[in-house]
């Protein structure tokens, strides 16, 4: 599992820095109905990356638990659904790295200066929307976010399959732009900071949810 995921954090290195961060907008009301299925967390995770953009080959990679989680299934599709994920389970995947300095970034990760999970213990996404799509990926999925206390509404591209009384939903990476959920720590938009001090405003994020009845 560890070798998987630092490749993946490496993957993501290429494209988190071959693209923008996706766009936030005011919270929007969840989308509710259909029948519900509950999400497994042992085989559902997000994935994180993120990186300093002005030194080359440098990031971090890692892992997000999901807590618990439901989503709604009508007519053969996904129509709603929230996940909460639990922001003490941040691990650091990266194989190069001693214990001790995975061990010093996850606790970095945690305080103040980034997620503040002592007072935000937890994070959740909230779907507003689905839209079925032609292309790579067949759904745009909207949602809440809300993260630090901070709630936005995002979409992505992502993979929806509903079979089996399985649901699964699978998003390439993305980023959202962490000053928007007041993650303001070393932001690339501090003028007076040394540039191979600063950390990209872009987190990356990958989704992986199976859900069943």
């Amino acid at each position: 599992m560890k070798k998987i995921l630092s490749l993946s954090a490496a993957a993501l290195l290429v494209v988190a820095c071959g693209q923008g961060s996706l766009d936030a907008t005011d919270a929007q009301d969840a989308a509710q109905g259909g029948q519900t299925l509950t999400v497994d967390a042992t085989a559902s995770v997000i994935e994180w990356y993120g990186h300093k953009p002005f030194v080359e080959n440098y990031g971090h990679g890692g892992t997000l638990a999901i807590s618990e989680g439901s989503v709604g299934v009508e007519n053969g599709a996904l129509v709603s659904g929230a996940f909460t994920l639990d922001m003490n389970s941040i691990v650091c995947a990266d194989e190069a790295l001693p214990q001790e300095k995975k061990d010093y970034l996850v606790g970095h990760l945690k305080s103040a200066e980034f997620f503040a999970v002592d007072s935000f213990a937890t994070a959740v996404f909230e779907i507003t929307n689905v839209t079925t799509q032609e292309g790579e990926y067949n759904s745009l999925i909207a949602g809440n976010l809300t993260l630090r206390g901070v709630t936005n509404n995002i979409q992505f591209p992502a993979n929806v399959t509903v079979a089996d009384s399985v649901v699964t939903l699978t998003a390439p990476q993305f980023n959202i732009d962490r000053k928007q959920w007041g993650v303001m720590y070393a932001s690339t938009s501090i003028v007076d900071l040394a540039k191979d001090n600063l950390i990209s405003d872009d987190l990356g994020i990958k989704i992986n949810i199976t859900a069943k009845l």
